[in-house]
This record gives structure tokens, C-alpha cells and sequence, in this order.
């Protein structure tokens, strides 16, 4: 036999004993296992992994010192509730599974997820840590006085915010709900899921989210990019900054003050505007739908422009530039229109029921289009 055969066979009793030892069950005894010690153990752990698991839900009451009104919040992986009531501590629950090689490792790092609660200044800090070995999943509950505020640094997993005074976050990502927030509300959020409800002013910042805002009391400012952004109740002033996001802007029967929008790509659409309005537009489709005389500017390339006037007085100011304007035909007699071949151009315009206010309408390289006020039920 050479020396390379006896290596060979050498190497692989090696690794039969090392394999038997690994996966062979523990000693009902107890007692001195094989010589490898330590080094078997930890590669039985290894090939075994963890496979036993464990729940744990504690509940703690935190004081607030006074003067303290912010609740800053530093977890960034956990599921986070925020309820405001009408009291003077902190009230916490947090719930922890967490995985082991055995249950009593599980049971030992499940315990080792501490939560934190602790003045930071003028400011209550929260925070959760995590054990190393295993993995852990936690759920944390607050419920917090009303009148305080609260601040997010980075969040990833479902949040849920009612009943607070004002909330800021610097990173949301994932499912989150903000309800029932008197004060502002600035959201930074990136995919999933936001829902903003009953609120004072916003400021949202988004990419890539499907917004459910409504009923906002104060001014309105977004900027969104990609996602499905659907907006109602709007009191106060609105602006937006929107790329290659779909925005509908609808019950704006309440809305008072001007919107002012700029629409690079995407969709635009606008149900039942009552109020001023000026929309810049490049590359973004844009349907606009009022419900009585407003003033109306809109500027757009490349993509149609399509507006369901109001049945009272206006006036029309439309240039379609490389493009064409489309009207009813009885808005065709009733107003002055004409098509400029040389100029590649069309325009139309002229007092409409009286005149009123006016309506005023540009694109190039696409179509302008007017549809009866009774268009506005079908879309």
C-alpha cells in the first residue's frame, strides 16, 4: 500500500469519526463525551443549528421627570405600536420570540432582549437590544401621554402611531400608520405601505410607497417619487413635487387655498378642484376635473392633458404646440378656435357661459383635450 492510499484512508476515518460524534445524540449520563471536548460540541451545533424557540412578554411602567415631552425611538428592527392617552408615565410591552440550539438557550436569549427607557436629555430614549447568538423577533408596545412628541430614526419593520402630539421620522421603511396626529407630521418612507390620517400639517418625503393621505387641517407637502400616491380632504395649501409616481388628488371640496404641483413623468389627476391651481408638467399625463370656475394653469410636454370644465362661467386660454386640441362640439361654436398648419399649432380660447375665471392650457407635441361636465362621472 503507498503512501498516498494510507493518507487517504487516514483522512477519511477522520472525518467518519468527526461526523459520528457531531450528529450522535447527547449522553443520558452526562458524562465526558469524546476527546474533541469543546470543538465536537460546537460542530454539532453547527450542523444541527437552532431548532427549538421560545416566546416571552414583559411589561414595565417608566417614569417621566418633568419638563419631558419627546419620545425619541432608536429600534430599528422590531414591530412598533405608539398609543397616547391621557397619562403621566410610560407605560411598555415587549413581546420577544427568539430561536436556540435547545429550549433553555432560547428561554436564556429571549431574556437577554432588553428594552430601554431612559431620560436623554430633555427627551425620554427607547431603545431594544439584542443578544448575539440566535435570532430574535420583537413587538414593542407604548402607550405614552398624549401631549408628547415622537421622533423615529430608522424603522423596518410595521408601525402604527395614534394619538400623539406631532411625529417626526427620518427613515421609515416598510408598512406604517400615522392617525390622529393634531400637531405636523414629517414622514421620510421608503416602500411598502403609509397611511396618514387625521393629521395637522404634513411634509412627506417617498419613493417607492403606496400613500393613503386624508384629511389633513394643514398645509400639504410631498415629494414623491415612483409609487401610488392617493390624496383626500385637504384643507389647507398643497404642493407637490411628484417623478414617475401616479398621484390622485380627489374630495377637494374643502380645499381653500392654491395647489401648486409640479409632475415630472407619472400621472396626474385632480377630482372636483374648486380652488387655484398651477400644474407644471413634463412627460406626465394630467386629468383635471373641477367642480365650479376656478383659475386654472397648466403647462405640459408629451403627454395628453385631458379637463373636465365646470358647467358655470369660465374662460379658456388653451395653445396645443405640434399637438391638437380636442373640444365638444358645442364649445367649438361658442368659443374662438383656430388651427395654425404653418405655425404647428392650435388654439382656442374665449369666454364660456359668461366667462368667469380662466382656464389656461399649454402643451407641446401632445393632444389638449375638454371633455363635457358630465365626463367627469365616468372617470
Amino acid at each position: 500500500m503507498g503512501k498516498r492510499e494510507l493518507l487517504l484512508i487516514v483522512g477519511f476515518t477522520l472525518l467518519a469519526t468527526v461526523v459520528y460524534v457531531a450528529t450522535a445524540p447527547e449522553r443520558a449520563d452526562g458524562g465526558a463525551r469524546f476527546a474533541f471536548g469543546k470543538l465536537v460540541d460546537n460542530i454539532r451545533r453547527e450542523v444541527r443549528g437552532n431548532q427549538a424557540s421560545t416566546e416571552m412578554t414583559t411589561t414595565a411602567s417608566h417614569a417621566l421627570a418633568a419638563g419631558v415631552s419627546e419620545l425619541r425611538i432608536n429600534v430599528r428592527t422590531a414591530q412598533i405600536t405608539i398609543v397616547g392617552e391621557d397619562r403621566a408615565d410610560i407605560a411598555s410591552e415587549l413581546f420577544v420570540w427568539s430561536n436556540g440550539y435547545d429550549d433553555a438557550q432560547a428561554k436564556t436569549l429571549a431574556a437577554e432582549t432588553k428594552l430601554k427607557v431612559e431620560p436623554a436629555g430633555p427627551a425620554m430614549l427607547v431603545t431594544i437590544t439584542y443578544p448575539d447568538p440566535g435570532q430574535q423577533r420583537a413587538r414593542l408596545t407604548l402607550r405614552v401621554p398624549s401631549s408628547m412628541r415622537v421622533q423615529f430614526v430608522e424603522t423596518t419593520g410595521r408601525l402604527e402611531v395614534s394619538n400623539v402630539a406631532s411625529v417626526q421620522h427620518d427613515m421609515a421603511r416598510g408598512e406604517a400608520t400615522v392617525r390622529k396626529i393634531p400637531g405636523r407630521v414629517n414622514i421620510t418612507h421608503r416602500g411598502g405601505k403609509l397611511t396618514v390620517e387625521d393629521v395637522g400639517p404634513v411634509r412627506l418625503n417617498t419613493r417607492g410607497s403606496d400613500v393613503e393621505l386624508s384629511r389633513v387641517t394643514g398645509e400639504t407637502v410631498l415629494q414623491v417619487q415612483s409609487g401610488d400616491i392617493r390624496c383626500g380632504d385637504l384643507i389647507g395649501p398643497v404642493e407637490i413635487e411628484m417623478l414617475s409616481a401616479d398621484v390622485v388628488l380627489e374630495r377637494l371640496d374643502k380645499t381653500r387655498d392654491a395647489l401648486r404641483i409640479v409632475a415630472n413623468g407619472g400621472k396626474l389627476v385632480l377630482r372636483g378642484l374648486r380652488t387655484e391651481a398651477r400644474i407644471e408638467g413634463r412627460d406626465a399625463e394630467i386629468n383635471v376635473t373641477l367642480d365650479q370656475a376656478a383659475p386654472l394653469s397648466i403647462f405640459n410636454s408629451n403627454e395628453r392633458i385631458e379637463i373636465v370644465p365646470p358647467s358655470s362661467g369660465y374662460t379658456l386660454d388653451a395653445v396645443a404646440s405640434n399637438g391638437e386640441i380636442v373640444l365638444p362640439d358645442d364649445l367649438k361654436k361658442a368659443i374662438e378656435f383656430k388651427d395654425a398648419p404653418a405655425e404647428h399649432e392650435q388654439r382656442a380660447s374665449g369666454k364660456v357661459n359668461g366667462g368667469g375665471p380662466v382656464i389656461t392650457v399649454r402643451n407641446s407635441r401632445a393632444e389638449i383635450r375638454l371633455s363635457p361636465p358630465a365626463a367627469a362621472e365616468n372617470r
